[in-house]
């Protein structure tokens, strides 16, 4: 028979262990490609440890091998701009923790990219490793995203950026590569406003234009050695045929056709990233869609 957990007894259970999963979530799941490397869902634990180590709620893979949160504000207020990154290794009781720096506005907020790519043996350190500790140990990109707002009268706009890091292990220690890759990642835009009856009619009733982007990463199957990322994205707009960067007076007015969301063919595309020269390029030039991916 069930009995609730009583709060002394929850208590107890996370002291007597430094992780507790809260909750996995509806996580996709993990992606392979020809190297072996890994992309893994990261799920939500809480990590209490009494003997001092770090603790707090993280984003972890499921073996806890690996965990990253954002780094907690500082006293003076000041927005985080880093994310922390644990790693647990074999035989030691403490994990060893690294940081990582998101390039983030002034007046952004940052957040745990909720994937990590585990890389293969052998693959991401680009140099050969003599340290038989260090050339056993797992290679990872981690990402950050940092998302900024805007209001406007009668509307507002948010976008965010996707930052890739790379840590990886050499004879000397750790390295990290803080910005190996960096995307335009979601973009929701709600602008224009009625004015008067003659606007509502000029619109047919629909007095906002609203934009909208998203994108994912995934492995290429079929990459060998460092991972191919897979770049893909879906831009939308609402009325048909508007756009930010024309004048909406201008146009004919909208019927009852236009009340529709489609998809922008130019902004809707795919592109693979290699890992070319410390950090990754795209196969074939970004198409320019700041009227989807700005505030």
């Amino acid at each position: 028979m069930h009995t609730p957990m009583s709060h002394a007894a929850l208590a107890a259970l996370l002291l007597a262990s430094p992780v507790l999963a809260l909750a996995q979530g509806s996580i996709l799941p993990q992606q392979r490609d020809a190297a072996g490397n890994v992309m893994e869902p990261l799920g939500q634990v809480l990590r209490v440890d009494e003997r001092g180590g770090p603790s707090g709620l993280y984003e972890c893979t499921r073996d806890g091998f690996w965990c990253v949160r954002v780094q907690p504000a500082a006293a003076d207020g000041e927005r985080p701009s880093m994310l922390e990154v644990l790693e647990k290794v074999a035989g030691e009781r403490e994990p060893h923790a690294y940081h990582v720096s998101i390039d983030l506005p002034p007046d952004g907020e940052l957040s745990v990219w909720p994937w990590i790519v585990r890389l293969a043996p052998g693959v991401g350190a680009d140099q050969t490793v003599a340290d038989p500790q260090q050339r056993a140990r797992q290679n990872v990109l981690v990402g950050g995203i940092s998302k900024v707002s805007t209001m406007y009268s009668g509307g507002g706009a948010e976008a965010s950026r996707l930052q890739l890091a790379r840590v990886r292990h050499l004879g000397d220690g750790i390295q990290i590569d803080e910005a190996v890759l960096g995307l335009a990642w979601t973009g929701e835009a709600e602008i224009r406003a009625c004015f008067g009856e003659q606007d509502v009619k000029r619109r047919a009733g629909a007095c906002h234009d609203t934009y909208g982007f998203t994108a994912r990463l995934s492995l290429d199957a079929a990459a060998t050695g460092m991972p191919v990322l897979r770049y893909q994205t879906v831009a939308t707009r609402f009325p048909a045929g508007v756009s930010r960067n024309e004048d909406s007076l201008a146009r004919a007015p909208l019927t009852r056709k236009d009340l529709r969301t489609e998809q922008v063919p130019a902004c809707t595309y795919a592109r693979m990233f290699h890992f070319r020269g410390g950090a990754y390029q795209p196969d074939q030039a970004l198409p320019d869609c700041s009227g989807y991916t700005d505030r």
